[in-house]
């Protein structure tokens, strides 16, 4: 770590000392004009206790000047999560004598919140160590540029600060908040699902692809029985399906204008992105591979994941996404759609994850006919959370007209969707808080009734 700056600032004893030594003048000066006595007397006598003061001062200076700046370094997690509380630890050393005190502050980047007061204070024993967490939190995601460490380092008597800074550069990545997947890791397939909140629908069938053999069980059905097995083994012998496997889902992710309103704390965009790593994780984690376009206003701005499979994909897919941001402009999706076409071949279920409005029917109408003619096509479309409010009993005159052009809005948005529908889509309409879960439903549905 090198210094980029050094700076001798006044200290509080520095000011202290003046202000008693400003009291004295004036009450000298009021002294003398009582006495009505022009002579000053104690003239030298100033001058004398100037001089001490000003090589006291100096001498402070000095010995700060010569003591040791303490080491510092910084500790950072190895990721951060969007949203997610994490902390931030300071080491210190001393490695000079005697007792040492200084205020400290932490270049940490916007794209974080410090949820503690900086700049602190601390104090060092002789040849002492300190470790310092603060919390932060994380508010935008992608790269999160940590700067220098600044410190003040007061002086032996308090007249003097020392402003040091240190380099202490250092990057960490914000992810989405996958939290909730880690924590997934730790149950079973069904506990897994009902712990995002989804709910399956009864098989009907029994799946289409054989798993293995088991003993029969209470509850299997007559068709479910190998005959074969049950007379070499002389016991009922049951056939176990499972659904089939190895099937791509490729997500097609609206990074553009529709994607940036706020609902919650979050944006649409970092909802849907978090709907799309929730539902690809139990896809991953059901054998299936998982691939995403990402479509925004410039073509050359979009990207593309090829499918990944196996349950490390996710982190090729967090590592790919995690820094993708929404834009200004409008999202071409009959483009992206026609270039979605030409890089998959293979049948696949195809999501398209937006905020759709009225005047993009045209155009999206067009971009499923086109998917469709190839693939599964599903539009998981979020739905702002405000279009659900009800209409208070003592709402105002402005707030029923707001409820109305709600209830109009919501009208137009169900005669696209029913469009959409008639044209073979499968639509998925939730508010951006429960997208996650209406996915993870609508896949397992398709799953157990052998559409992919």
């Amino acid at each position: 770590m090198s210094r980029l700056a050094l700076n001798l600032l006044p200290g509080r004893g520095l000011y202290k000392g003046l202000g008693l030594l400003l009291a004295l003048a004036l009450l000298q000066m009021c002294y003398q004009w009582l006495l009505q006595d022009p002579i000053d007397g104690s003239k030298g006598w100033w001058w004398g206790g100037a001089i001490g003061a000003a090589l006291f001062a100096l001498l402070d200076a000095l010995r700060l000047f010569r003591g040791p700046i303490p080491a510092v370094s910084r500790q950072l997690p190895g990721n951060l999560a969007l949203g997610s509380t994490a902390y931030i630890r300071l080491c210190f050393e001393h490695r000079g004598s005697g007792e040492l005190t200084l205020s400290y502050i932490d270049h940490y980047p916007d794209a974080v919140s410090c949820l503690d007061p900086l700049p602190a204070r601390l104090t060092l024993a002789d040849g002492g160590q300190a470790r310092i967490e603060y919390r932060v939190c994380p508010v935008h995601r992608g790269d999160a540029h940590f700067g220098g460490i600044s410190l003040r380092v007061r002086s032996p008597w308090g007249l003097w600060q020392r402003q040091v800074h240190i380099e202490a550069d250092q990057s960490v990545k914000i992810y989405p908040n996958f939290m909730a997947l880690a924590g997934l890791g730790f149950l079973g397939h069904e506990q897994r699902i009902a712990h995002v909140g989804a709910h399956l629908t009864q098989r009907r069938g029994s799946g289409l692809e054989f798993h293995q053999l088991r003993e029969y069980q209470r509850g299997d059905e007559i068709r479910q029985i190998d005959w074969k097995a049950t007379a070499r083994q002389q016991r009922l012998i049951s056939r176990e399906y499972q659904d089939e496997r190895d099937q791509q889902i490729l997500f097609m992710l609206d990074s553009g204008r529709r994607m940036r309103p706020l609902d919650g704390e979050l944006s649409h965009f970092d909802h849907a992105l978090n709907a799309l790593l929730l539902s690809a994780y139990m896809a991953l984690e059901m054998g299936d591979s998982v691939g995403v376009f990402s479509i925004s206003g410039h073509f050359d701005h979009n990207r593309w994941i090829r499918p990944v499979k196996g349950k490390q994909g996710i982190n090729r897919l967090l590592n790919s996404l995690y820094d993708l941001q929404s834009s200004a402009e409008a999202s071409d999706l009959l483009q992206a759609a026609q270039s979605l076409m030409q890089r998959q071949q293979k049948r696949a279920l195809v999501v398209i994850v937006s905020n759709v409005r009225d005047d993009d029917a045209d155009e999206l109408m067009m971009a499923v006919k086109l998917l469709s003619q190839r693939h599964l096509v599903m539009l998981a479309c979020l739905r702002e959370s405000f279009l659900d409010q009800p209409l208070s009993a003592e709402a105002s005159p402005d707030e029923a007209l707001d409820y109305c052009a709600r209830q109009l809005y919501r009208e137009q948005r169900g005669q696209l969707i029913r469009a959409l529908k008639a044209h073979g889509a499968l639509v998925v309409d939730a508010v951006p808080q429960r997208m996650h879960v209406a996915l993870i439903e609508e896949y397992f549905a398709l799953k157990r009734a052998g559409r992919i």
